[in-house]
């Protein structure tokens, strides 16, 4: 879940790498990473420094510094430190998160979608109400915002909402990347053979396969059209997101949503090395799949991005 990077040389000459998540979500994690890296004599830190005390939160201190021992980095050492910001965060709008002397970076505040929502249920919640939901997939390798397409693949929205806010996708991987292709996730197993117990009704439509797309991944018959592939109706928990145009894909698999924000995660996670069956050789992790609740007018909050 992780979104910027930023040098910082301290007394000491330490350099330290500062990341942190794009989005804030009251009640839930905000991991910040600290890697240090020492120079050939070594350095010291103030302990305050990384904790809490070392943050800015619109110029103010997010805690008070406390009585932590100095850290002490023996010659050429590396080291990251994960703080977790949550349970001092306070903000209720979008704010700049600083550490050390480095330029402030922008976070956006999200509400989480309440638990109680029967997304399977189209009684209690119809298909027009479903473009009200956004999910948030915290990866490894930074945070991806998708939103969806209620209005040509309903049930394939119903599916991703219902089992994100399942805690489904939670500790997942994307076990296949391909450059210029897609990278494909949601399988519990990780072998690109699991799945769900659902199996969803093809819902091909007239959206394209472009970049930044979300898709349904699912059984094909090779050389068969998707509205003629008896293997058409196999989708169930596995789907990928476009990391490039793809048109032979064009009506023979349901698109159902894209990235809001985002795409640098997955260029991140499509060229990390792979091994057999283009499976990466260090996993890529959904750390949390959460719905949340989308803002009251979409296309102004995506023109503040």
């Amino acid at each position: 879940m992780i979104a910027a990077a930023f040098l910082l040389a301290l007394a000491g000459e330490a350099k330290i790498t500062f990341e942190a998540p794009s989005y804030f979500v009251a009640g839930q994690p905000f991991k910040v990473r600290l890697a240090l890296e020492a120079p050939a004599d070594g350095a010291n830190l103030e302990g305050w420094q990384v904790t809490p005390a070392g943050f800015m939160v619109d110029g103010k201190a997010l805690a008070a510094h406390g009585n932590q021992s100095a850290m002490v980095l023996k010659a050429d050492e590396k080291k990251t430190i994960e703080v977790d910001l949550g349970p001092n965060l306070k903000a209720t709008a979008d704010f700049e998160l600083a550490w050390g002397a480095q330029p402030a970076k922008k976070v956006r505040v999200l509400a989480a979608a309440p638990k109680d929502v029967k997304f399977m249920d189209e009684a209690a919640l119809p298909s027009s109400e479903l473009a009200k939901y956004w999910v948030l997939l915290s990866t490894n390798r930074g945070d991806i915002l998708v939103e969806f397409w209620p209005d040509v693949a309903p049930g394939h929205v119903r599916n991703f909402l219902d089992l994100s806010s399942s805690g489904f996708y939670d500790g997942t991987t994307f076990h296949r990347v391909i450059p210029g292709f897609m990278v494909q996730g949601g399988d519990p197993d990780g072998t690109g053979s699991g799945g769900g117990t659902r199996r969803l009704k093809a819902e091909f439509n007239a959206k394209k396969h472009v970049r930044g797309v979300l898709s349904a991944a699912r059984q094909g018959t090779p050389n068969v059209a998707g509205p003629d592939d008896p293997l058409k109706d196999t989708a169930n928990s596995q789907f990928f997101i476009m990391h490039a145009a793809y048109p032979s894909l064009d009506g023979n698999y349901t698109g159902f949503g894209q990235v809001v924000s985002g795409m640098e995660a997955v260029d991140k996670i499509v060229t990390t090395p792979t091994g057999a069956q283009n499976k990466p050789r260090t996993p890529q992790v959904i750390e949390r799949a959460l719905v949340i609740a989308a803002p009251a007018d979409p296309a102004a909050w995506k023109a503040q991005q």
